[in-house]
């Protein structure tokens, strides 16, 4: 059943980027779609971006580096758990980083103490109210219903290698980011 919803999502989000950013003759994207950015500030006080294109997501501070993105409630056992994990692993993982993105009414200095409390380090918190316009834009590229945890995987060249609903095991982690972390 997962697969099944990945594998939808992963189209759907692939789709929505390619027709946003269909090439006109010139093959280049259309004026409004190359001014598309969102722009961000973790719970640390690093600002980064984000800017979709047709195959994924670029994330210009993190040149060079695959992104674990993953939309989450602070509420959820499986989304705690999985920052959880990712806090542990990410010094496992130069090579990637991790963005997560609350989605139920987390201010910044709620966020930061969540942040505290499950003693996460190593992971880019956004708040809710910085998260929810790029969260309306994968669901709108995606179809996705706003189930979480929502994972979404970019190589290097912000290509989407992997979407999914649910937590991912270890091992997952860690196979992916073989994969595209090195």
């Amino acid at each position: 059943m997962f697969s099944i919803v990945r594998n939808v999502l992963m189209a759907g989000l692939i789709a929505g980027l390619s027709s946003l950013f269909a090439a006109d003759t010139n093959t280049t994207a259309p004026a409004a779609a190359q001014t598309l950015k969102f722009s961000f500030t973790d719970t640390e006080g690093q600002s980064f971006h984000i800017v979709p294109g047709s195959k994924g997501l670029s994330y210009p501070e993190f040149k060079d580096k695959a992104v674990f993105a993953m939309f989450f409630i602070h509420t959820g056992t499986p989304c705690r758990n999985e920052l959880q994990l990712l806090s542990k692993l990410k010094s496992k993982m130069p090579g990637m980083e991790v963005v997560a993105f609350e989605l139920k009414g987390l201010k910044p200095d709620r966020l930061k103490a969540f942040e505290k409390e499950l003693k996460l380090q190593g992971i880019h918190l956004v708040d809710t109210a910085q998260a929810m316009p790029f969260a309306r834009f994968i669901a709108r590229a995606a179809g996705w219903q706003g189930s979480v945890p929502l994972i979404i995987l970019t190589d290097k060249k912000g290509v989407v290698v992997h979407m999914q609903l649910g937590a991912m095991s270890e091992k997952e982690i860690e196979a992916y980011y073989k994969k595209i972390g090195d």
